[in-house]
């Protein structure tokens, strides 16, 4: 006999109590807002609560917020279309046209691919057996580590649950560095808050690296500001190589590890090649392909065809790895977190969509505006990267974060005369540095630290101490070099 799948209907109470008070208070909603504009911020908030409290898994709860607005009217299921042939009423089934959710969604079965040929292992002990000779090099490899990952997996969750941590866990154990142990801080804890950070780095360098930077770029290009790939990476190069070359020695002068040499590293990397034996052909085929799409997205940003479009590269280099076998469809219809982002992206930018073409943001702007009148662009521009840092406590998500706030926030940005490059990448970078506050940050605060290496009142101190070195570096050496490139 089948049971019922796991529900947790308690995470429904907020979302529930949220929405429900919103829409009680319609009636008394502030002058100047539409019913409609009202009703969709309400249906808005409760999914962002949802997609904390998790009642559903952040695909589900999407969805029942798309069934809603579509069930009190606010958005047809299919587009309206006029006598003239104009759509004049965009339907919930366009957002799955979303061409940033289905580059990420190809992007994690390329991921995919990674992981089954070997090839993120190879990288990885590649890197420990070139700098493995001392413990603060191996925390300079983990890092290196993630800035190549991130280039080649684009969630970084599954690079750090499937690539960085359990390298960590091997090398740490190797050094009988165990969780939940005071051996914890012979090795173990050093390199598992420092491949934590690590995780931030190659999340702000590219704009594939983890689904808030997508949704991000979606929503700058709602105010006229177009993120390439490369215009990302070049925006991010100086401030995360700033930030690449002082974060681990800051770590390993904060957090010491115990062991300071380790010749070991070296034999056990070693060991693992040996295991692995040369590269296979679906290694080399893999590597090819990857490199090839990383061109393309490259070229891309300098020339406009309409065959290098991102999504597209993405199409074509998941098309190569599945004629030439290096997967199977199989593989990719198995490839579960490419659908399940499929969903939610497209879904909560078609949401924030409504809430732009409502008049929603409109307002909250004007609202913004009146209250900030006469002060200058700089410390309003200063004040809402604060805003965006510190309120991720209250986010257990990067992207509900980023899907409530980054629009208002570039909306009031640009509105009281801050440059639109500017404000789009500070507000951009901000939202990937703030997961450098808790430990229900984002994905990869969830998997490090919960491992047993890091106990809780540690992460949260050493992260506060970082989380201001971050917001230095990225405000301070990212806007001069952004004005350096012409960004602003």
């Amino acid at each position: 006999m089948k049971n019922l799948e796991k529900v947790n209907y308690k995470g429904f109470i907020w979302p529930l109590v949220v929405g429900i008070v919103l829409w009680l208070i319609t009636p008394w909603r502030p002058s100047g807002l539409s019913l409609q504009a009202w009703e969709m911020f309400a249906i808005f908030v409760a999914t962002i609560v949802g997609c904390i409290t998790k009642p559903l898994p952040i695909g589900g709860t999407t969805l029942l917020g798309m069934v809603v607005t579509v069930l009190v009217g606010l958005a047809p299921v299919k587009d309206i279309v006029n006598s003239k042939g104009v759509v004049v009423q965009t339907g919930i089934l366009s957002s799955f046209g979303n061409s940033a959710a289905w580059l990420i969604a190809m992007a994690f079965i390329m991921a995919h691919g990674i992981s089954k040929t070997g090839l993120g292992n190879r990288v990885a002990y590649l890197m420990i057996k070139k700098f493995g000779k001392r413990s603060i090099g191996i925390g300079y490899a983990v890092t290196g580590l993630e800035l190549i990952m991130g280039a080649l997996i684009p969630s970084n969750s599954a690079r750090t649950g499937g690539v960085t941590w359990p390298v960590v866990e091997s090398i740490s154990k190797s050094y009988k560095s165990n969780p939940h142990d005071p051996s914890r801080k012979k090795i173990g804890a050093y390199l598992d808050f420092t491949a934590f950070h690590a995780n931030i780095l190659s999340t702000a360098l590219f704009i594939t690296g983890a689904a808030p930077n997508l949704v991000a770029q979606q929503m700058a290009a709602q105010k006229g500001y177009q993120m390439s790939w490369i215009s990302w990476f070049w925006a991010g190069l100086v401030p995360v190589i700033v930030a690449t070359l002082i974060i681990p020695i800051v770590i390993y002068k904060m957090y010491p590890p115990e062991i300071k040499e380790t010749p070991n590293a070296k034999n056990w990397a070693d060991g693992k090649l040996k295991e692995m034996g040369p590269m296979s052909e679906p290694e080399k085929i893999m590597a090819i392909v990857f490199s090839l799409a990383i061109l393309l997205w490259v070229l891309s940003g300098f020339f406009k065809i309409p065959q290098l479009n991102s999504a597209f590269v993405a199409f074509l280099a998941v098309t190569l790895l599945l004629i030439t076998g290096v997967l199977s469809m199989e593989d990719a219809l198995h490839e579960t977190g490419a659908w399940n982002i499929l969903i939610w992206l497209s879904i909560l930018i078609f949401m924030a969509g409504k809430l732009i073409s409502y008049g929603f943001i409109d307002w909250f702007t004007k609202f913004i505006q009146n209250e900030v009148h006469g002060i200058s662009w700089g410390l309003v521009l200063v004040v809402l990267i604060l805003l965006m840092f510190y309120t991720h406590y209250f986010f257990a998500s990067g992207t509900a974060h980023m899907t409530a706030l980054y629009l208002p926030f570039l909306t009031v940005a640009t509105a009281m005369g801050a440059p639109l490059g500017l404000s789009a990448m500070l507000l951009a970078f901000t939202g990937v540095i703030n997961a450098s506050t808790t430990h229900y940050a984002n994905g990869p605060a969830s998997i490090l630290a919960t491992t047993g290496y890091v106990k809780q009142k540690e992460w949260w101190k050493m992260n506060f101490i970082l989380g201001i070195l971050y917001m230095l570096i990225f405000g301070i050496v990212g806007s001069l070099w952004m004005k350096i490139i012409g960004v602003w």
